[in-house]
């Protein structure tokens, strides 16, 4: 965020512009010694597998949990380096420095708050390490391009599309935007975590997709592409959940059965799944009051630790507007399923 009365900050795309426009005006930043960002997290996915043509792909469910970073900038003699409390965030650092071409004389301090747990396919590492650099463009006066943003996350991990401000469909092993959906629906969430932590690295290391599922994949990325056109939540509840009986059926996951078995008496939309994690999501409408709420939680609770989210929801359900494909052929694709 730009401080009061500073001047727009330089934005830039590919990699290497990003050196070339931006040195200049991170140098000139340099009287300021703190910066602080912010980064929203994904409630799991609300489809991830495999399309027809081979593509990765997850849809990201912002929501209400954050990561929040501030960012302390000191002077070293020799090279730059980043002190930051987990891997990833302080290679996140270090992607920066890189990238801003301030490779020596540097030392930035990061220090991470978050409100919600790690390790449970709610995209921690990735709210983490945007918050990172969210803090960097504050303190050095830059802004990153979304493309850059991922270039620089596929070289650390399989990685959330948090640096688009609504769901997406996205590439999360190569860090390539599918296509903007422009639109979060508006849920509640009760969220029921089965305990344990799942490494995302190795979770996405040796993923395999038997001919049949990938087919059942292709089949629910455009339905769940036409749920988000016709911003129809009870439709994207419905793929959501579709996704999480695929990966049951993948799996095993014996939680997850358990909480689809459990979930027609739960009066709920749909069960969302953290496919690389521990939690579970029972989603409800918005609007939903909080004594319905407070019953489907005391019927779930002997099942793990239980929690609420909401998403960032961004318009009024209904309101059809078009989907905007990162490749033009895959609206072709899209409008004959």
């Amino acid at each position: 965020m730009l401080d009061a009365g500073q001047a727009p900050r330089p934005v830039v795309g590919d990699a290497p512009r990003l050196v070339r426009a931006a040195v200049g005006p991170a140098r000139a930043a340099m009287q300021r010694r703190t910066g602080a960002g912010s980064a929203f997290a994904s409630f799991g996915e609300v489809v991830q597998g495999r399309r027809a043509d081979g593509e990765d792909f997850l849809i990201t469910l912002p929501v209400d949990l954050w990561s929040r970073c501030r960012a302390v900038r000191g002077q070293v003699a020799g090279r730059s380096r980043v002190v930051a409390p987990l891997t990833k965030s302080r290679r996140a650092g270090e992607a920066m420095l890189r990238a801003l071409g301030l490779g020596q004389g540097v030392e930035l301090h990061v220090e991470l708050e978050r409100d919600m747990p790690v390790g449970k396919g709610l995209s921690s590492s990735t709210a983490d390490m945007l918050a990172v650099v969210r803090a960097c463009e504050h303190l050095f006066g830059v802004s990153v391009g979304r493309e850059v943003v991922s270039r620089l996350f596929a070289d650390i991990e399989p990685h959330d599309a948090l640096h688009y401000a609504t769901s997406v469909a996205y590439n999360h092993r190569r860090g390539r935007l599918l296509a903007r959906l422009d639109y979060v629906p508006d849920f509640r969430i009760i969220a029921v975590d089965a305990g344990g932590a799942v490494c995302t690295e190795t979770y996405n290391r040796d993923l395999h997709y038997a001919p049949r599922l990938v087919a059942e994949y292709q089949r629910l990325y455009q339905r769940t592409l036409a749920a988000f056109a016709a911003r129809d939540d009870a439709a994207i509840a419905r793929c959501a959940q579709r996704s999480t009986e695929l990966h049951v059926g993948r799996t095993g996951n014996g939680f997850l059965q358990y909480l689809l078995e459990r979930a027609p008496g739960l009066d709920v939309l749909g069960v969302l799944a953290a496919h690389s994690g521990t939690c579970a999501g029972l989603l409800l409408p918005g609007a939903a009051p909080d004594v319905r709420l407070e019953r489907i939680e005391a019927a779930v609770s002997p099942l793990g630790r239980v929690f609420r989210a909401r998403t960032l929801a961004t318009a009024p359900a209904g309101l059809r507007l078009p989907v905007r494909f990162a490749d033009p052929r895959e609206a072709i694709s899209a409008s004959a399923a």
